[in-house]
């Protein structure tokens, strides 16, 4: 860590003339403010779940009081607190735009509808492994403001997960290179269309500062169908093995994640580094919990815990790494989408299917319309005695919810967490239904 002095560019001096209005005070919130602080300016906080030193309403008269407002992603776009700040003539940045606005060093953008999360775990273990000074920051790890204000040195490479509520409000945030996985049906509670969606992702693509974007098969397609264009030469497909690749034994070499490795790996050069660190970073490197998970094999049965699975493709992604159809758990909160058409897609790899959460009831009619045994439960625990019960030896037994899991949990962890404690108390089977 090297303290160093941040230089406020003349254009922001002005609108720190009046104290800044951060709305929101969680994570992002409190990073923003302690970085204003630190920039001399003062702040006055404001959530809708006031606390101490908070207030919870953002009047017109308020917004008066401001010429900068800072908010957190959880503030959707049309937010009434950020029509409220447009008519009052002041400049929204996100928490993310604030950071960008100080930070010297790249910016790697990574942005998806699934993997973005391990890529960027995973980039960082490579940049480590090729001895860069690197942080990760964004949707993850620690705010990019927060490093600014921490002193971290700010011309190292900051790998930022981008989420399509951070990337949908962005002014500021300028990448040097972004590395878009891939994209599918999520989030259309938040976001209007599922062109919205892709748009808000796209902004990252108008804003970068550079010509590296890279980017998986799923973003071509959708891309030419909503008439935005994306380099042919960024396209990274799928066509050498494992083996070829040097990958053979690690978590990436098999679907979903080998897409996540050939993201990085095509990265590489473009930075003007050598593929055997990466090579070596792909076997060091060890995914986080939650993610296509092996918990336990019992009486020949395989139990996987891939919770962090909370959207469709998510979902039949992971199914494409099994040879023959799963005893699938799954289900919870709705994010909008087409759960017919999803249900449709589960029909081919699933062999039965035990439902849970507010989803259950539509999800499970659909299942058993397209002939898929179905199984209605209120329980994780429930549903994993089920159908540990039913299966047979050779049998995989997947949690992979495809919907978010605030109906019935704190989070996807401890959705996970519950289902391997479930998973962990069976016994063995005394005999077994052939």
């Amino acid at each position: 860590m090297r303290e160093q002095a941040l230089q406020i560019p003349e254009w922001l001096d002005h609108f720190l003339e009046k104290p800044v209005a951060v709305l929101g005070v969680g994570v992002s919130g409190k990073a923003a403010s302690s970085l204003l602080r630190k920039l001399g300016a003062e702040t006055v906080l404001y959530d809708e779940a006031a606390s101490d030193g908070c207030a919870s309403k953002f009047s017109s008269e308020a917004a008066e009081r401001h010429k900068l407002v800072i908010h957190s992603p959880g503030f959707a776009i049309d937010h009434p607190w950020l029509e409220t700040a447009r008519k009052a003539g002041c400049l929204l940045l996100t928490e993310f735009d604030l950071g960008a606005v100080f930070w010297n060093g790249p910016i790697i953008a990574v942005t998806g509808t699934n993997g973005k999360t391990t890529l960027v775990e995973f980039l960082s273990v490579a940049f480590r492994c090729a001895g860069i000074e690197a942080y990760v920051a964004g949707n993850i790890g620690i705010p990019l403001s927060q490093l600014l204000g921490d002193g971290y040195n700010r011309e190292a490479i900051a790998i930022c997960e981008v989420s399509s509520f951070q990337a949908a409000c962005s002014q500021k945030l300028e990448p040097d290179y972004v590395l878009w996985t891939n994209f599918a049906e999520d989030h259309l509670d938040r976001h209007a269309s599922l062109e919205a969606y892709f748009r808000s992702k796209y902004r990252l693509v108008e804003q970068m500062r550079s010509d590296v974007l890279l980017y998986g098969e799923s973003v071509r397609k959708y891309g030419q169908r909503f008439g935005l264009r994306l380099p042919q030469s960024g396209l990274v497909t799928d066509d050498l093995l494992s083996e070829e690749l040097g990958i053979a034994g690690t978590c990436f070499s098999t679907l979903p994640e080998k897409k996540n490795y050939l993201m990085a790996r095509a990265l590489w050069p473009r930075m003007g580094l050598e593929e055997e660190k990466i090579i070596e970073a792909a076997h060091a490197f060890r995914k986080s919990p939650h993610r296509m998970e092996l918990v336990r094999s019992l009486d020949g049965i395989s139990f996987w815990d891939d919770s962090k699975a909370t959207n469709y493709h998510a979902v039949l992604g992971g199914m494409d790494r099994f040879s023959q159809p799963v005893i699938w758990i799954g289900g919870g909160k709705s994010k909008g989408g087409d759960v017919a058409r999803f249900a449709e897609g589960l029909a081919d790899h699933v062999s039965e299917a035990h439902v849970i959460g507010e989803t259950k009831e539509m999800l499970g009619d659909d299942l058993r319309a397209k002939g898929v045994e179905t199984h209605l439960h209120d329980t994780v625990e429930e549903a994993t005695r089920e159908a540990f019960a039913n299966a047979t030896t050779g049998d995989n037994i997947l949690l992979s919810p495809g919907f978010a899991s605030h109906d019935m949990f704190e989070g996807y962890s401890h959705r996970g967490d519950v289902f391997k404690k479930a998973v962990n108390s069976l016994r063995a089977k005394e005999f077994r239904r052939n």
